[in-house]
C-alpha cells in the first residue's frame, strides 16, 4: 500500500493512516510542491482476530531488511542512501 499524503493530510489523522498500515508498509510524506520529506513506516502487524500485535523481532528485520532494499534500488543520489545517511549523522 505505498503512498504518498501530503504533511496538511497526515496531520490531521496520523493514528487513522497508521492503524491502517500493515506491517513494513510505508506512506510517503510530502511537502506542499508534492516534493516528499518522510517516510512512515508501520511496526505493527494485525493478528488473526483483526486486533494490532507487534511483530517478532525476526519479522520485523526480514520487512526493515526488506524496506532499505527498496530504498536503496530506488536512491537517485550519486552516493548511496546509506553513505548519505551516514554523513548526516556526524
Amino acid at each position: 500500500m505505498p503512498e504518498v499524503v501530503s504533511l496538511e493530510t497526515a496531520s490531521l489523522d496520523l493514528r487513522g493512516l497508521l492503524s491502517e498500515l500493515p506491517l513494513g508498509d510505508t506512506i510517503t510524506l510530502a511537502d506542499d510542491k508534492g516534493k516528499p520529506v518522510a517516510l512512515l513506516v508501520s511496526l505493527q502487524s494485525e493478528s488473526s482476530n483483526g486486533t494490532r500485535k507487534l511483530p517478532s523481532h525476526s519479522e520485523w528485520m526480514e520487512r526493515w531488511d526488506a524496506l532499505a532494499e527498496e530504498v536503496d534500488e530506488a536512491w537517485q543520489g550519486e552516493k548511496s542512501a546509506l553513505e548519505e545517511l551516514a554523513e548526516m549523522r556526524r
